[in-house]
């Protein structure tokens, strides 16, 4: 296992011990509210896109105040010394935006549900269809790491610096500003030599996180060397860049950053530049 997942049959047989956290959200373009089709024991709601985004941005899943972080976590029942595992309904998809968010307010023992409900469907552990109760307040505090997060003024400055090298996780269509955007009022296209990394290249059939040597591989094809200093990561909304950033902290880079706004903001400023692929 990595350093930041943990597998299933470790959750079932820590599952006692452990905070588990139910980070799944509904994906872009989609309606109605998150239903997952089942819930794993003693899991909580960690909702992303509601109770944890910033209530003042007009764009979707911004990361809330630290304020706000620690008051919902301690709502949560988490304490300061737990353990976490958070995972989502569709093997990886929002779970790594969780551990993400974790780790930039300033908390290391958070970890990944490698596979997620998919998975501990599959390999037939039991599933609840109700949220555990909270029965106590937490005391989790939030100290955060604003170098987590960037917002455009950092990405506009990091398209000219060489030792910078952003990574795209939306899918190749809409990269290259073919694909139509799931959001109204969007412009097509990418971030000046941004590279494309869609998140799902970097996951098995199963929505398993595929082999370090395998991803290790995958990014140096792309670029990612000893050359780069700082790596940035976007999306659609800041939600599965955060699938990139685990990739490349799991082999070994430092220096991340998940650009917050990503095409939701980008794609709105028509002061920005935009790139298209033609081919």
């Amino acid at each position: 296992m990595t350093k930041n997942m943990k597998s299933c049959q470790w959750l079932f047989e820590n599952l006692s011990n452990i905070i588990v956290l139910d980070a799944g959200i509904i994906k872009p373009g989609d309606k109605g509210r998150y239903r997952p089709a089942a819930i794993i024991p003693d899991a909580r709601r960690f909702d992303i896109s509601n109770n944890l985004s910033d209530e003042y941005s007009n764009m979707p899943n911004m990361m809330c105040s630290e304020q706000v972080f620690q008051a919902e976590m301690r709502q949560l029942g988490i304490n300061d010394t737990d353990t976490v595992v958070v995972y989502d309904d569709k093997g990886l998809f929002s779970a790594a935006r969780a551990w993400w968010m974790f780790k930039a307010m300033g908390f290391d023992q958070v970890f990944i549900l490698d596979g997620g409900l998919k998975q501990w469907m599959a390999l037939g552990y039991e599933t609840v269809t109700e949220y555990a109760s909270v029965e106590h307040i937490g005391n989790f505090t939030a100290q955060s790491r604003a170098h987590y997060f960037i917002d455009k003024e950092q990405v506009l400055a990091g398209i000219s610096d060489p030792e910078v090298m952003m990574l795209d996780a939306r899918g190749e269509q809409r990269f290259k500003g073919i694909g139509k955007e799931p959001r109204a009022g969007m412009r097509s296209g990418h971030i000046p030599h941004s590279v494309n990394l869609p998140y799902t290249s970097v996951l098995t059939e199963q929505g398993l996180l595929k082999p370090l040597p395998e991803l290790a591989q995958l990014l140096n094809s792309l670029g990612v060397n000893e050359q780069v200093k700082t790596l940035q990561f976007s999306c659609g909304s800041g939600v599965t860049a955060c699938i990139l950033a685990l990739v490349a902290l799991e082999c070994g880079y430092s220096s991340l950053h998940v650009y917050d706004g990503s095409w939701s903001e980008w794609g709105q400023l028509e002061d920005y530049p935009v790139a298209v692929s033609e081919n």
